[in-house]
C-alpha cells in the first residue's frame, strides 16, 4: 500500500493532466505517441446504452480517449491491446526548479477496449471525455474516430526522486479516487 502523499500525486497527476505519452507496438517495435486522456470513475454508471460493458472485469480507474483511425497508434491497439500511457508532472525546465529525475510520473499498464456507440458505458466515458474536452465534441461525429476506454492492468509510481511504487489496478483505483 502507498503512503498518502503518493496517494496525492496520484490523484494530481491524472486529475490534472491532459496528456500523456501512450506507448505501443508498432509493427513489432515500441513507438510512442501523445494522446489526450480524461479519467473516468467506472463506478459512477455507465447509463442506459445496451450492450456488454468496456469495464467487465476491470476496477474503478478509467483512462478515456478519443482517437482517429488515420494513427499509428490507433492501428497499434487493434493489432495489439497492450499499452502503456506515461503521465508526468510538470517539466522543471518549464520554471517549477528541480531535478528532472525528480519530476512525478505514473506509467499505466493497460488495455484498450475501442467502444462503439451502442455498447453499454459509451454515453458515460463520451461525457467525461467531452466534459474535459468540449472542443473535441465535433469529433464524435466523425467515422474515423473512436472512444478507447483504457482498462489499467498496473501501474508504476515514481513519486519523486527514489520514491517508487508498483500497484495494482485496486491501488491504483484506491489511490485516483481516494476510496
Amino acid at each position: 500500500m502507498i503512503d498518502d502523499d503518493a496517494q496525492r500525486i496520484v490523484r494530481a497527476l491524472l486529475s490534472s493532466r491532459t496528456v500523456a505519452a501512450l506507448a505501443t507496438l508498432h509493427r513489432g517495435l515500441p513507438a510512442a505517441s501523445m494522446v489526450p486522456f480524461a479519467l473516468h470513475d467506472a463506478a459512477v454508471g455507465e447509463g442506459s446504452d445496451s450492450g456488454t460493458s468496456p469495464t467487465t472485469g476491470g476496477g474503478r480507474v478509467i483512462l478515456v480517449t478519443h482517437v482517429s483511425r488515420l494513427s499509428a497508434h490507433t492501428r497499434d491497439m487493434l493489432d495489439n491491446p497492450a499499452v502503456c500511457l506515461l503521465v508526468t508532472g510538470p517539466d522543471p525546465a518549464d520554471g517549477g526548479g528541480g531535478m528532472p529525475q525528480a519530476v512525478p510520473r505514473i506509467a499505466i499498464q493497460a488495455e484498450a477496449r475501442f467502444v462503439p456507440r451502442e455498447m453499454a458505458g459509451y454515453t458515460a466515458l463520451h461525457d467525461t471525455y467531452v466534459g474535459r474536452f468540449p472542443d473535441t465534441a465535433a469529433f464524435f461525429g466523425f467515422a474515423d474516430f473512436s472512444l478507447v476506454a483504457l482498462i489499467p492492468t498496473g501501474a508504476r509510481l515514481v513519486a519523486g526522486f527514489a520514491r517508487a511504487h508498483s500497484l495494482s489496478p485496486a491501488e491504483l483505483d484506491r489511490a485516483a479516487f481516494g476510496r
